[in-house]
């Protein structure tokens, strides 16, 4: 499929830095782009190692070369984060099938992935595909990939640096055909022999030798070291410059990608975009990472001398331009770098401000697994210390039914407030109802309802005083128990002051529970038009702020897929159910999984569909919670 050979699956171009990998996956993927394939493009990074942002990146990566795909995969990454690819990678598999193109995915700069389990997922694409799927992976390794068993299949195609070298006639069309330097035969012969026919090198020279004379004298100074050769040419190449293009060269070094917001932070420069149109018509080795020229980056080579000339001509300056990318990162939305680069400045305390800043926007959209693996960057005593972020971690928890994690990190939290300098004492009043919400939520998710009448003196009575995301919360434990002990006029009643509170909030979750308990309310009263107006409200709300897939839209369906099972329309129950069921035990409350399974299970008995333990047996599924069985009459 890389070519007109329909049965190769991947190939794979290796070599050290500098031979030009990257430029032969390119030219590769215009050839294909101009046969009608789909190609996509995804520069790796070392966040990928993170097998969720992975994904993530390769979904986005996907989505832009061929819109329609299913956009809806990407929340079950945040709330699958355990196996999250056995959901997404046959379902990513099956819609490149169902869709019919011919789709060509590069992933540029392989070896900077080292996690086994983002090289399992890699795997699987390449051993299950399909037929429509292929890759192109650069690498300056061989290592992580199924070579052997795709190349019995001979499914592989290998180039090398053997063959990415140039030969004496490429060398010589590259500098007097390509760039008409003023070369004699014995120049051309000794530039490929102390060059090995590597390319960064003989790009080097023709920069070197653009605007000046005396190819003979910069060639005899040249080593048989491929280092030197590069530092040397480099130091030539950056000393035909003028100030300012240089200063915008070292300054912008820093990132592993740019822009032209952040290169005009870094650089001082207000036109940033020019300066890189600029920089990259000189070729010197601005890369665009995609097709509108929005993002750069140099070639790893030039970059790390760039670097190198920085520490020697601004000593300090580079942590201090670590700083300035922190803080335009994050003002930017990217955490991640913003957190990477707050750390390479030793600014610890910074870094942990950034994931705070972020923590809970993160929690109310669905997005506990991102918040997570932010956290995994700070050193863990620093973010042992900080209350809010502790409770920022207790929310993911427990929003991912991940009990036990939840209560030690709200735990920590309540031992580290008293000697967190950084509250004040409103925030010390907040954080101390919030770890109430949680410890609530946690008990909820465990069919327990200890600490849900301290809610009404500590929460309710301050509700103007909170964040909108603490009252509503609150407010659906409080009407679970309401519904738990039976007084459902009274949950119902509770839902009403709250959906205030509801529509304060950013995200999906605290809605969609809020509108389940009101229909499960109005289930109990027989009010069978106000549970359909609630339960279609949720998947509705669900789906526009989370998506299809999300946990929030699933658990609505469950409730759905039980009115539509009692309504006898088994088809659409069984589709909703069938999307429930994937989110497992994660459901969180019993109630839910009882809707899910039980109804799911009774459905496959009418249709006379075999189902045994552990999948849709009732036996196995059944939970005796009273709300559920006996409260709702669901027995």
């Amino acid at each position: 499929m890389l070519h007109s050979d329909r049965k190769r699956r991947l190939a794979l171009i290796h070599a050290p830095a500098g031979f030009g990998k990257s430029t032969l996956a390119a030219q590769w993927m215009e050839f294909l782009a101009a046969q009608d394939l789909v190609t996509v493009w995804l520069s790796l990074d070392r966040d990928d190692n993170n097998t969720i942002w992975f994904l993530s990146h390769l979904l986005q990566a996907i989505r832009k070369a061929r819109p329609g795909l299913d956009e809806e995969l990407q929340q079950l990454l945040e709330e699958r984060p355990d196996d999250a690819e056995h959901y997404v990678v046959p379902a990513l598999i099956n819609a490149i099938d169902e869709g019919g193109q011919d789709i060509v995915i590069t992933l540029d700069d392989w070896h900077l992935v080292t996690e086994p389990r983002t090289r399992a997922v890699v795997e699987r694409l390449l051993e299950a595909g399909g037929s429509h799927l292929s890759f192109i992976i650069t690498s300056r390794n061989r290592s992580g990939l199924p070579l052997g068993r795709l190349m019995v299949r001979d499914q592989l195609i290998e180039v090398d640096a053997v063959a990415l070298r140039f030969d004496e006639n490429e060398s010589q069309d590259f500098l007097v055909g390509i760039n008409r330097l003023d070369l004699d035969a014995g120049d051309l012969a000794s530039l490929h022999r102390t060059t090995e026919g590597w390319i960064a090198a003989l790009q080097l020279v023709s920069l070197s030798l653009r605007d000046h004379r005396g190819a003979s004298d910069l060639i005899e100074r040249l080593s048989g070291r491929h280092a030197s050769i590069g530092e040397y040419l480099a130091e030539n190449v950056l000393d035909t410059l003028d100030p300012e293009t240089l200063d915008f060269l070292l300054m912008t070094s820093v990132p592993e990608r740019l822009c032209a917001g952040l290169a005009s932070a870094l650089s001082g420069v207000e036109l940033g975009q020019a300066m890189l149109e600029k920089i990259q018509a000189q070729d010197l080795f601005l890369q665009p990472l995609d097709d509108d020229g929005t993002w750069y980056r140099y070639h790893h080579l030039f970059e790390d001398y760039l670097r190198r000339r920085l520490e020697r001509d601004y000593p300090g300056r580079t942590g201090e331009l670590n700083l300035v990318a922190a803080r335009w990162y994050s003002e930017n939305g990217f955490p991640s770098d913003a957190v990477d680069h707050a750390l390479a400045a030793g600014d610890v305390e910074l870094a942990v401000e950034i994931v705070e800043l972020r923590a809970m926007w993160l929690v109310e959209h669905s997005s506990m697994s991102t918040l997570l693996a932010l956290v995994s960057k700070i050193p863990a005593d620093h973010a042992a210390g900080q209350a809010r972020l502790q409770t920022a971690i207790a929310w993911a928890h427990t929003l991912l039914n991940q009990s036990g994690a939840a209560q030690r990190a709200l735990n920590l939290a309540e031992s580290v407030m008293p000697a967190d300098a950084t509250l004040t004492e409103h925030d010390r009043f907040e954080l101390g109802v919030e770890g109430l919400v949680v410890q609530s939520c946690i008990d909820m998710y465990g069919d327990r309802v200890n600490h849900v009448d301290e809610l009404d003196g500590k929460c309710f009575a301050q509700a103007n005083l909170l964040r909108p995301w603490i009252v509503s919360v609150a407010a659906n434990v409080s009407t679970f128990k309401k519904i738990h002990d039976g007084d459902y006029r009274l949950a119902l009643e509770q839902q009403r002051w709250a959906a205030k509170f509801h529509g304060l909030t950013s995200g999906p979750f605290s809605g969609v529970y809020g509108h389940c308990f009101s229909g499960l309310a109005a289930y109990a009263l027989l009010d069978l038009d106000r549970v359909d107006q609630h339960f279609t409200a949720a998947v509705e709300l669900g789906r526009r702020k989370a998506g299809r897939y999300s946990h929030a839209a699933r658990l609505a369906g469950a409730m759905m897929g039980q009115l539509l099972y009692e309504r006898g329309e088994l088809d659409k129950a069984e589709k909703l159910l069938e999307e429930t069921r994937e989110l497992g035990s994660e459901g969180g409350v019993v109630d839910f999984m009882v809707s899910t399974y039980a109804t799911l299970a009774r459905i496959k008995a009418l249709r006379g569909t075999p189902h045994g333990p552990g999948k849709y047996s009732t036996k196995a599924i059944w939970w005796p919670t009273a709300s559920a069985l006996t409260g709702l009459g669901w027995s």
